[in-house]
């Protein structure tokens, strides 16, 4: 098995070096490189937002670039130093030597999506992971048909699509309600209730809003959390502590720290991932959002019909999944 221990993808050019979703490590730099490119949202793109002191560029999708700013602006996140830059969807940008296409994913979180990355000598497909149980299935049929079309001599994955080897019930955006619902339902309504919710899909936040509200135990934000709903939401009506429901018979108060949850019957966001949230050891997963199965990962490939498939091991990951040993590689590429 032959990968490398930093794990993340690097694109050489005989001109060019990109880093994509790079990992930084306290005994590792990131070594000389061009560019930097950020497909999705977890720990090491927060950690590499708040520690990277280079000045090269770092690009991400619009919607991942809007939310960091607006979490930066309601106090979510620390104020990001790096130089960031947008790579359009679905319209081919030449970076040095290497041409980049990337097209809207949906991997649980707001704002990822995939690369398809073009040099003299080769192309290669990069998906980190994708979500078949989401709200934007449209996005993925679309990537992965473009993905086919290119006839790609390498396709890149994340092991967060990688079977998992306990069969585990994977959750889906509707499951995730339901989950919200039956909380409710099974709590008397004298009951105080809070919720942990994750901050980074406000689509989800927005979902959770209306399931309490239709459901009579509406939800009051938190300040910090209700300037993100209203500021992706402007026309719709958020409460808090300054407009408590006068009609509801009781509510569910959100909280950002699980410090805040002594005594209170909680819900916990199944996709979990605010850095000060239950546990700093690393990404919260009560249930997994992107895993396939054997069947499915074979049928995605099969489709894709790649030269050769490279899977990255995700430091991250809790679960245990089953990653063919013949699709571990190194990830330094040269296209």
């Amino acid at each position: 098995m032959n990968h490398l221990p930093d794990n993340y993808l690097t694109l050489n050019s005989e001109q060019t070096r990109i880093l994509c979703d790079p990992i930084l490590t306290d005994d590792t730099d990131l070594g000389e490189h061009d560019y930097i490119i950020l497909t999705h949202i977890d720990f090491d793109t927060l950690d590499l937002l708040d520690n990277y002191v280079g000045s090269k560029p770092i690009y991400l999708s619009f919607e991942l670039f809007k939310l960091i700013q607006k979490l930066v602006r309601v106090d979510l996140l620390e104020p990001v130093q790096a130089n960031l830059k947008i790579l359009p969807y679905n319209y081919s940008v030449k970076l040095g030597g290497i041409q980049m296409a990337a097209f809207k994913n949906d991997d649980g979180q707001f704002g990822s999506f995939t690369l398809i990355a073009r040099g003299s000598h080769s192309t290669i497909g990069y998906c980190d992971s994708f979500y078949s149980h989401g709200n934007h299935k449209k996005r993925i049929k679309k990537w992965k048909k473009a993905f086919r079309e290119k006839q790609l001599d390498t396709l890149i994955l994340g092991s967060k699509i990688a079977p998992i080897s306990e069969q585990k019930n994977i959750l889906s955006e509707n499951g995730m309600q339901e989950m919200l619902l039956k909380f409710i339902t099974k709590n008397p309504a004298d009951q105080p209730l809070t919720a942990l919710l994750s901050p980074f899909d406000p689509e989800r936040l927005y979902r959770y809003d209306k399931t309490a509200k239709q459901n009579q135990r509406p939800i009051v934000w938190d300040k910090n959390y209700l300037q993100l709903l209203e500021s992706f939401y402007p026309f719709a009506e958020f409460f808090s502590a300054k407009n408590l429901p006068t009609t509801a018979q009781s509510i569910i108060v959100q909280v950002e720290q699980s410090q805040q949850l002594k005594h209170m019957n909680t819900f916990l966001d199944p996709a979990l991932l605010h850095p000060n949230a239950v546990n700093i050891a690393g990404l919260i997963y009560q249930k997994h959002l992107c895993a396939l199965t054997l069947a499915e990962l074979n049928e995605f490939v099969s489709y894709i019909d790649p030269g050769q498939v490279i899977m990255k091991e995700d430091r991250s990951l809790a679960q245990d999944h089953s990653i063919p040993q013949k699709w571990l590689r190194s990830l330094e590429l040269t296209i």
